[in-house]
């Protein structure tokens, strides 16, 4: 069991996916600048739908997910408008056991971090999906990222499909949950489906 800070945010990120954040509240800052100083990292953890990120210190703090992906910043720039900016990578998935907030309103959880899937190489059956990455890759705000990803391996193309599919994010949680590759593949493909079928 470990103890963590967690951001909560209205997305889902996978291990292995990077993330660009803005940061300008204090509590939030504060993290940064632990998590920097002690190169340690945090979870990021899905709001549930319907639900809102807490601004105000007289709000309650927001429903989230059980499972969620521990990350760390591997970069950061101060922004013109004076917030901070970071990139965080996902690392690794953890479920919360507990869960509180400290002083400054900042949620901490006691996790238990969950093994990291095998890789092993996309089934043919599922090659398709790999092409389906590609094409999405080319979308300018993410193509920068398209050199660093194998597609021939199954746990990586699950996970970014996951992550840039155009599905609500209850669909993206259900994903990240999955502990095995080929059967998010599997479930991704049938999603694909349902959503061809909508057009």
């Amino acid at each position: 069991m470990a103890k963590i800070p967690l951001f909560p945010l209205p997305l889902v990120l996978l291990p292995g996916g990077t993330l660009d954040l803005q940061i300008f509240e204090a509590r939030y800052l504060d993290l940064v600048k632990s998590t920097l100083q002690h190169d340690s990292g945090f979870g990021i953890i899905m709001i549930e739908e319907g639900e809102q990120v807490l601004l105000h210190k007289d709000q309650s703090l927001p429903a989230i997910s059980h499972c969620g992906t521990y990350v760390k910043i591997i970069d950061f720039d101060q922004m013109p408008n004076g917030m901070l900016s970071i990139v965080v990578e996902g690392q690794g998935k953890f479920v919360i056991r507990d869960q509180y907030e400290e002083a400054n309103r900042l949620m901490m959880a006691d996790v238990e971090f969950l093994e990291m899937e095998e890789q092993i190489p996309i089934p043919e059956q599922y090659e398709h999906l790999a092409g389906l990455l590609d094409t999405l890759m080319q979308h300018e705000a993410v193509r920068k990222y398209a050199h660093e990803i194998d597609f021939s391996e199954a746990r990586e193309v699950g996970s970014r499909l996951t992550e840039l599919l155009p599905c609500p994010n209850r669909n993206k949680q259900h994903l990240l949950e999955i502990k095995d590759p080929v059967t998010r593949l599997k479930e991704i493909s049938k999603l694909v489906e349902r959503m061809g079928e909508l057009k």
